[in-house]
């Protein structure tokens, strides 16, 4: 199982990512109440959870011919209507002034952030054993 996270670079880079990045949402729902400004947090996740899925892309070969899921699977499927939900919403807070239709937007970046993950972390552990 450790090498699964840790095996090689890219694994080790992309976990301790991912980890960041779910400790950076974590931070923000629980300090929601101090935080004025949602669009920069939005932003932020939007770009540096697109890099993470990027190299999860690369970690597990996508689309190539020894990939670990196809192009056609589930996985695949469920994480590009979340990636698209992603970028829609983002695109749809940019629009919008209230801060509080950019939490609720930041929220749902989130919760689809974390969607993928469990979607693909709980495959490829799904895959060894």
């Amino acid at each position: 199982m450790f090498g699964l996270y840790f095996g090689d670079v890219v694994s080790g880079i992309n976990t301790v990512f991912v980890l960041g990045m779910l400790a950076f949402i974590v931070i923000a729902v629980k300090n929601r109440r101090t935080i004025n400004k949602w669009g920069r947090r939005i932003a932020l996740l939007i770009v540096a959870g697109t890099a993470i899925s990027a190299l999860c892309a690369t970690r597990d070969m996508f689309m190539t011919p020894t990939a670990l899921f196809a192009a056609s699977s589930v996985q695949a499927i469920v994480c590009s209507i979340a990636g698209g939900a992603i970028f829609l919403c983002g695109i749809v807070s940019i629009f919008f002034k209230k801060q509080d239709f950019k939490r609720a937007c930041f929220h749902t970046v989130s919760l689809l952030f974390i969607v993928q993950v469990i979607v693909i972390e709980s495959s490829r552990i799904a895959g060894i054993l």
